[in-house]
């Protein structure tokens, strides 16, 4: 039953969405959805200046890519509608034809960030922030703590913005203090937003300047899909009309699987190796924010059944291309810990959806309709368990390996690994999980789901005469490659 409460009770109607239940009589408006598109233009023509070794550098962060590709507006009517729908106990949205979610190989093909490597986990000390904050902006301790408003320079939301780049990327300062600020700022730019709007907080400056691990060494993606989990939880509570996270990511996550809500001139790519959200034209236009949108997406939503949704997007076997989106336990960045289970949304990897394990709980979580009181703790004991303990050297994709691989001998790991493996990951997706003995997945059905692409976007042909050339061209070659694909 979709959002149905634990003691049985019956969820009542109101205007007949489901997700009102969740706010009592309220009335829930159009959310605010923050976007730092001045900063990322800015970052973008910084980078536009600079000599060809320094460019090098900053490429092989694997994040200098993001200010290009981070939408310039949201469709909020749109986004408010889906956030309606999601789910903070499994991390999914609760759909008429059940469940669907953004999954670690949604972030890899729409952002190209990486999603293996080692997790974002640590919280540092308020004194090593404050630290490695002077050292970057130059500024002693003491003038960092002087009064800006209510707070001190740098603690609170953060620092201000136009500060940052005017201590850094606009002074003459050695090149590696531009490099961590160009970083400290991309990562609360794009991935990282908070509600503040104009202030970037200091914690990134832990992986930039404290840590000895290269930033490209570290699971961005991950990170950035937990807070985006933690954001869309808080955001459904009733009192809340700001949206924060990479809502570019939201954003282009529908387009991939709804086509019924992409932009008539939508741009579609065959190409993997770019980020999707690159190959989205959000429109020229700004989208209408009216409620009358807003109230027209729910109804939609109502009514929209598993055959217009686009379940395998970037091919036929996501997992082959993306290994890790089959792993099942928690992702984390800093103190945010949300459980990641795949097995709840298995059509997504091509597979038959059976009935899944139970979902990983917190320890203890207060998500009441009030956003102040929204608190949830997962054990951070297991995190540790899980990186640590039983797989060597605490990499994140050392772990991922030992979940996914699906053929080839055993992995090596740790002794206990394997009793961790049946008591806390999903039998049917992980191999030598099952009671039998065997790795039997789930069946595929490829076929199905193909033939259901195939048919989207033939009808996207029909339903959009005026799509561009190029898209219709774009769209015709799609058809043409699924078939390919298929055998057809």
């Amino acid at each position: 039953m979709l959002g149905a409460p634990e003691d049985g009770t019956v969820i009542p109607s109101f205007g007949g969405h489901v997700a009102a239940y969740i706010w009592g009589t309220q009335e829930r408006n159009v959310l605010r959805c923050l976007s730092r598109t001045r900063l990322c233009y800015a970052l973008v023509t910084w980078r536009g200046r600079l000599a060809q070794e320094h460019l090098e550098l900053i490429n092989g962060s694997g994040l200098s890519h993001l200010p290009r590709i981070m939408f310039r507006r949201f469709d909020r009517p749109l986004i408010s509608a889906f956030v309606e729908r999601w789910q903070p106990d499994t991390n999914t949205f609760h759909m008429p034809f059940r469940e669907i979610t953004i999954m670690l190989h949604d972030v890899y093909h729409i952002l190209r960030l990486r999603i293996d490597g080692s997790m974002v986990s640590t919280s540092p000390s308020t004194d090593v922030i404050r630290d490695a904050c002077s050292i970057t902006m130059d500024m002693t301790v003491e003038e960092l703590n002087e009064k800006c408003g209510t707070k001190t320079v740098w603690q609170g939301s953060g620092v201000l913005t136009e500060r940052i780049m005017g201590l850094t990327l606009e002074a003459q300062r050695p090149y590696g203090v531009h490099y961590d600020a160009y970083m400290w700022l991309v990562l609360g730019g794009c991935l990282f937003l908070d509600k503040s709007g104009n202030r970037t907080h200091p914690s990134f400056l832990n992986e930039l300047v404290v840590h000895d691990l290269p930033i490209n060494e570290y699971s961005w993606g991950s990170a950035a899909l937990a807070y985006l989990y933690r954001q869309l939880g808080t955001t459904s509570r009733k009192d809340v009309d700001l949206i924060a996270g990479c809502l570019t990511l939201l954003q282009a996550w529908i387009y991939e699987y709804f086509p019924c809500f992409r932009p008539q001139q939508g741009t579609l790519t065959r190409e993997l190796s770019i980020p999707r959200a690159s190959a989205w034209d959000e429109g020229s236009g700004c989208p209408n924010k009216s409620m009358e949108r807003l109230l027209a997406f729910r109804a939609r939503l109502d009514q929209l059944t598993d055959n217009e949704v686009n379940w395998l997007p970037y091919g036929v076997d996501p997992a082959r291309r993306v290994p890790a989106t089959l792993f099942i336990g928690y992702i984390q960045y800093c103190s945010i810990i949300e459980p990641y289970m795949p097995d709840q949304v298995v059509r997504q990897l091509g597979f038959v959806q059976d009935i899944p394990r139970t979902i990983i709980r917190p320890q203890k979580a207060k998500r009441p309709t009030n956003l102040k009181m929204y608190r949830v703790d997962f054990p951070t004991e297991m995190i540790s368990v899980m990186w640590t303990r039983f797989v060597p050297g605490s990499s994140f994709s050392v772990v991922l390996g030992a979940l996914t691989r699906l053929g080839g001998g055993a992995p090596t790991v740790a002794p206990g690994y394997m009793q961790w493996l049946y008591r806390f990951s999903h039998t049917r997706l992980s191999p030598g999980g099952s009671s039998d003995g065997s790795s039997r997945l789930p069946e595929r059905t490829n076929t199905d789901y193909v033939s259901r692409s195939l048919e989207i976007h033939r009808t996207s042909l029909d339903e959009y005469p005026s799509m561009s050339r190029e898209t219709r061209a774009m769209t015709k070659q799609l058809i043409a490659d699924w078939k390919a694909m298929m055998g057809l």
